[in-house]
């Protein structure tokens, strides 16, 4: 997707933040309007950008399975004399809401990490932060450690999807997983950045007024959506 076109790097920035205020209140008609919005902007990037979206559910796969579980069987009272009763449809209702929260936010965050590199993101973040730096906080060095946290973060999945992939674990031996492991170090020893990539922001500009206007519609249609 091409980062030069569309909202300004901070409207992406604060529309995700609003997103993430207002998902704990959407019922699943809100939920699941919203993450088909997501996915068809997603889309729009092709096959590798859906590929993308896909890897980066699965690796939430059991943080949602235990979030079902909790939900289902273990933070709802039981009834009086039936400690084993089935859950209820409100009980299925709420799991499935939280968990179509953090699916909602990790497909957000992938669409924001597709369509905007990672120091435009900081930049645009220090621009938000811009506030802070009256009080004496250094913003600009926040920012750059979330641009090379955020660059990081995708290399180091490489290698470590390499590393494991590399080697035969043939019924969870222990003997494999340690070669797996040792492959692993080897690869991010070798690959270790040298001191010379310091991430550099680069000059975003003010958002314009057009973006400020398409800020405040995003923020109304996610405010309305409370009310479905």
């Amino acid at each position: 997707m091409n980062c030069a076109l569309g909202p300004h790097p901070a409207v992406r920035l604060l529309s995700l933040v609003t997103l993430g205020a207002c998902l704990f209140r959407y019922e699943l008609g809100a939920l699941t309007l919203v993450f088909g919005l997501l996915v068809g902007a997603t889309a729009l990037g092709g096959r590798p950008a859906l590929e993308g979206l896909r890897r980066a559910l699965k690796r939430i796969r059991w943080l949602l399975l235990s979030i079902v579980i909790i939900y289902l069987w273990v933070a709802p009272e039981p009834s009086a004399g039936d400690s084993m009763a089935l859950p209820s449809l409100a009980d299925l209702e709420l799991a499935l809401r939280r968990a179509g929260v953090l699916v909602i936010l990790v497909a957000a965050v992938e669409l924001l990490r597709q369509t905007t590199p990672a120091p435009r993101t900081a930049a645009a973040l220090a621009q938000i932060l811009t506030p802070l730096s009256w009080f004496g906080v250094d913003t600009q060095r926040f920012s750059r450690r979330v641009a090379l946290t955020l660059e990081a973060v995708p290399a180091t999945a490489e290698v470590v999807g390499r590393a494991v992939g590399g080697v035969t674990i043939r019924k969870r031996q222990l003997a494999g997983w340690a070669e797996a492991a040792a492959g692993l170090i080897g690869d991010i020893e070798t690959e270790a950045p040298r001191g010379e990539g310091v991430a550099r922001l680069p000059e975003l500009g003010a958002p314009r007024a057009a973006d400020w206007l398409l800020l405040a519609a995003v923020a109304a249609v996610l405010y309305a959506l409370t009310w479905l």
